[in-house]
């Protein structure tokens, strides 16, 4: 593992600069849309809020069912082909659905953009752990997971307040062109500096049962654990934009107001920590810290049980630290896990089980609290991340033993 930043930046080349500097783009250009598709949909289209809801759900539902494919496409055409691919799939579907209003053409422009856009997010990370040596994977990972979160926060009051977000199209064409720009850049930049590159040989070498995805998670258990660990860890780090705000606005009178300030909370603690305990990890792996980590999600309970401005805040203190820890050494072992040559179908997997997550998550914070009420809801919460932990540990476990240990060996 790296020991000091001097000897990380010494990874740090040109193609890994465009990599970061794509990771921010396309979530910042991305969410300048995204989050906003509901208003558009109910106040320029017209359709009820559950009707918007429903075909806004078919982007992750999409997402989590399909979205594998991106990783077998690129076990043929490599990670940066199949990134430029989708990167252009995707801004050609967002600028088709700044132009239709029938319901059938806005799922299936949904469901294309869905799996396209989670092929580029899965074909950047799977192109982080080529581009670096196996030691530096991990906080690379985080170093892309940060990045992202910054260009999530910056593009939502850059569209609110200055391009129309949810009422005008103006946000559909800056997204569009900043998945494309990234792929025009990957393509100019890592494209050029991989002329040489071993892989194609290394993908004709593999056997086709190893390139299924259904194989991978047969052989691979640490593999399996990490996956159903991430699912739990992201239906429940993802009711802070579902189940959180539906209860703030039945709860306070401002609600929306006070949602924003929890925000700011937790982005300010998030970009705060996230690169220190990403740098903290890498010099002392350890699988407890993203135990406590994962955990402390269910912190939400605190302010479900005392709903008062500071049960809230505590609250969302406990998710934003524990979201750094736990996510922090997902992506580390995220680092180690995949085998040369299929870093794509790897994090393919990894979107396809986020889609999944997200899903559910969105589901459960509508009829799940309608049936079980903020109480029951967010006490599900802990028994999910006590179940998150149990398969984390045995993911680590196998994850950083030796690799004989932790695959099944097959005829």
């Amino acid at each position: 593992m790296p020991k000091t930043l001097q000897s990380f930046r010494s990874v740090i080349t040109g193609p890994v600069i465009v990599l970061f500097l794509i990771s921010f783009i396309v979530p910042f250009s991305a969410f300048m849309l995204y989050p906003f598709l509901i208003i558009y949909f109910t106040h320029v289209l017209h359709y009820h809020p559950w009707q918007a809801g429903l075909l806004l759900s078919v982007r992750f539902l999409a997402s989590g069912i399909f979205g594998f494919t991106g990783g077998l496409v690129s076990q043929r055409m490599g990670n940066l082909r199949t990134y430029i691919i989708s990167g252009l799939l995707s801004a050609a579907a967002i600028v088709a659905l700044a132009f239709i209003h029938e319901p059938a053409t806005i799922v299936m422009t949904l469901a294309i953009l869905g799996l396209a856009a989670s092929t580029v997010n899965a074909m950047a990370r799977g192109l982080a752990n080529e581009l670096v040596k196996d030691e530096y994977r991990g906080v690379i990972q985080n170093y892309i997971h940060w990045l992202n979160n910054i260009g999530m926060a910056a593009a939502l009051p850059l569209s609110a307040l200055l391009l129309g977000g949810g009422y005008a199209r103006t946000p559909y064409f800056f997204a569009a062109a900043g998945y494309a720009l990234a792929a025009g850049a990957l393509a100019m930049t890592v494209g050029r500096s991989r002329s040489q590159s071993p892989e194609p040989a290394l993908r004709m070498s593999q056997s086709p049962s190893s390139m299924k995805p259904w194989k991978i998670l047969q052989n691979d258990r640490a593999f399996s654990w990490l996956l159903l660990s991430f699912a739990l860890v992201v239906i429940v780090e993802m009711q802070f934009e579902s189940g959180v705000p539906l209860d703030l606005s039945l709860h306070f009178a401002h609600g929306a107001k006070l949602y924003g300030v929890l925000g700011a909370i937790d982005m300010i603690l998030v970009f705060s920590l996230q690169l220190l305990v990403a740098h903290f990890l890498d010099k002392h792996p350890n699988s407890w810290s993203g135990s406590v980590g994962m955990f402390l999600l269910s912190g939400l309970v605190i302010g479900a049980i005392w709903q008062t401005v500071l049960g809230w805040s505590i609250a969302i203190i406990l998710l934003s630290v524990g979201d750094v820890f736990a996510f922090g050494q997902i992506f580390s072992l995220m680092g180690v896990l995949p085998k040369n040559g299929q870093h794509g179908l790897y994090f393919s997997l990894l979107g396809m089980v986020q889609g999944l997550g997200t899903f559910v998550a969105y589901a459960l914070g509508g009829i799940g609290y309608e049936i079980l009420h903020p109480f029951g809801m967010f006490m599900l919460t802990i028994p999910l991340t006590i179940l998150a932990v149990f398969s984390y540990r045995n993911a680590f476990r196998l994850g950083t033993a030796p690799q004989e240990e932790s695959m099944i060996t097959t005829g």
